[in-house]
């Protein structure tokens, strides 16, 4: 199963708007030349530029100004008035999966997390407001089309006061500001801060990803090609390519994009899973094996992928690999209910049935409400059950 990872798909929750501050991160970068790809460079479809994904249109400005400028806005921190508009305007919103500029998602009253963010932009650039964004590692929520597994990104944004000045002899950490978050979750963990280069190639590898599904390959060529300009090493972006090109039949590029990705990105699970499968493709099964090996024993920081990666060794009936992903995600977030019982079900399904009680004991332990303690009992009891008769 090919993970085309941080692909948007549906999602359906509540603007949350909540007064926050996180220092930044600022990952090492490797300067390594990005393979040439022919078919990449020659791709001439027309791709959005940063006005056609920021701007809005003059009605729009005349609208937001507007409220920005009233007389009752008057004496509200800026980032505040840009917050307060969102969280009125964002009431009727349908948050559909769609990859909106930001224009459309005014429009439309409508887009997923990445569109929304773009918005949030757009209205802080009129209103002379920094936005930064942060990612977000949230519980997964994912598709299969075709042999694509689709996975969710979601990023939020942080409007800063306009207004601050610091005072003569007092230390600061981070400047005051206010998290905007769309997609609110309890099982959300807080990612690095990201860069609006990195912001900007997410958001065209997300419309290359829909062109992709598409099969509409010289297309999402010519948008990944204009991410790689915003950021070459964005892992997301390099993984993506090489997908096209295997598509394209050219699966010595498509090496030489992974290999790529492996020297320079941050992020390397989702690549390596990738590139497994082209091993295996090739019939190079000795090299496929040694990276799937070297991804179990990969401490990645992300326990929703090694979540992903736990449901595809599952669907594909490799139990003991299920067993080494889910128990990652659980070293990784062991205060999450679920994945301690997907866990348990991995262990099972492996004849581990001492161990699987163990952990669908502690799921139960940290179940949220009473309903779900006693479904994780009860599958405790069933599980005692079937080991006294066997």
């Amino acid at each position: 199963m090919i993970i085309l990872r941080s692909l948007l798909v549906v999602f359906s929750a509540p603007l949350l708007l909540t007064a926050c501050a996180v220092k930044p991160s600022a990952p090492s970068r490797v300067e390594v030349s990005v393979p040439y790809s022919a078919a990449m460079a020659d791709a001439s479809v027309q791709v959005p530029s940063l006005d056609d994904i920021f701007g809005l249109t003059a009605q729009q400005q005349a609208e937001f100004l507007q409220y920005f400028n009233s007389a009752e806005m008057q004496g509200i921190p800026g980032h505040r008035r840009v917050f307060k508009f969102l969280a009125q305007y964002s009431a009727g919103f349908n948050y559909l999966g769609k990859n909106y500029t930001a224009r459309e998602a005014y429009a439309n009253k409508s887009g997923n997390c990445i569109s929304l963010a773009v918005l949030t932009k757009a209205l802080a650039d009129i209103a002379g407001v920094q936005a930064e964004f942060q990612t977000i590692i949230s519980a997964p929520v994912f598709s299969m089309k075709n042999d694509y597994m689709l996975s969710s990104d979601h990023v939020r944004t942080f409007l800063y006061d306009p207004d601050f000045v610091p005072e003569k002899g007092v230390i600061y950490f981070v400047k005051p500001a206010i998290i905007v978050d769309y997609l609110p979750s309890s099982g959300d963990l807080t990612g690095p801060r990201i860069s609006q280069q990195t912001f900007i190639a997410m958001f065209y590898r997300n419309l290359a990803a829909d062109s992709v599904l598409a099969k509409k390959y010289d297309q999402a060529l010519a948008l990944l090609n204009a991410a790689l300009k915003y950021d070459a090493q964005y892992s997301s972006v390099i993984n993506l390519v090489a997908i096209v090109h295997r598509r394209m039949r050219q699966p010595e590029l498509a090496e030489q994009f992974y290999q790529y990705g492996l020297s320079v990105a941050t992020n390397k699970a989702t690549l390596l899973s990738n590139y497994a499968l082209l091993k295996l493709s090739t019939g190079d099964t000795l090299q496929a094996d040694a990276m799937l090996q070297s991804l179990r024993e990969s401490e990645e920081y992300d326990p929703y992928l090694w979540y992903l990666m736990g449901q595809t060794a599952t669907k594909q009936k490799q139990y003991s690999q299920a067993v080494a992903y889910f128990s990652k995600a659980v070293r990784q977030a062991p205060d999450l209910h679920q994945l301690h019982l997907e866990l348990a079900a991995a262990l099972y399904r492996n004849h581990q049935l001492d161990k699987a009680g163990e952990v669908l004991a502690a799921a139960a332990a940290l179940a949220p409400t009473e309903s779900t303690r006693q479904r994780y009992d009860a599958k405790l009891q069933a599980l005692k059950l079937y080991q006294s008769r066997h």
